[in-house]
């Protein structure tokens, strides 16, 4: 079996339910994952300023994102995460996490942070290829 290194990610949703799959596939994924959940954007990105903003050492995270949430969307997240300075910002890796069949490309194409996009619920193999990066 292969060595997965340890890994942080995040999780930007308003849906309990669906941040607990996201939780219980992450560990079963890389059991040593360190994993932060967040059921509002404005709180996550408080998050953010705070500790990576001042981090000494460049933590790298893969953070899925709603896009779909009630008092601040995914896009709005995106538009203040773009205002973070740019060594901030470059220890991200967003997807967009959505149930909405609708096709997002042609508004992330606009967010250069938006690495792809996965369907919920998400799946071990969504993270495999994450594995190596």
């Amino acid at each position: 079996m292969k060595m997965i290194k340890r890994q942080r990610y995040m999780v930007v949703d308003d849906d309990p339910t669906n941040n607990m799959i996201c939780e219980f596939t992450i560990k079963r994924f890389n059991k040593d994952a360190e994993i932060k959940i967040f059921t509002e954007a404005e709180k996550a990105l408080i998050f953010i300023k705070e500790n990576y903003g001042t981090s000494v050492e460049p933590m790298s995270t893969f953070l899925f994102l709603d896009i779909n949430m009630p008092t601040m969307t995914g896009w709005e997240f995106l538009d203040a995460f773009s205002e973070f300075e740019e060594s901030l910002k470059k220890q991200f890796s967003i997807y967009i996490l959505s149930s909405s069949i609708e096709d997002f490309t042609k508004e992330a194409e606009s967010y250069t942070s938006v690495q792809g996009f996965l369907s919920k619920p998400l799946k071990v193999s969504n993270l495999e290829p994450l594995a190596n990066i």
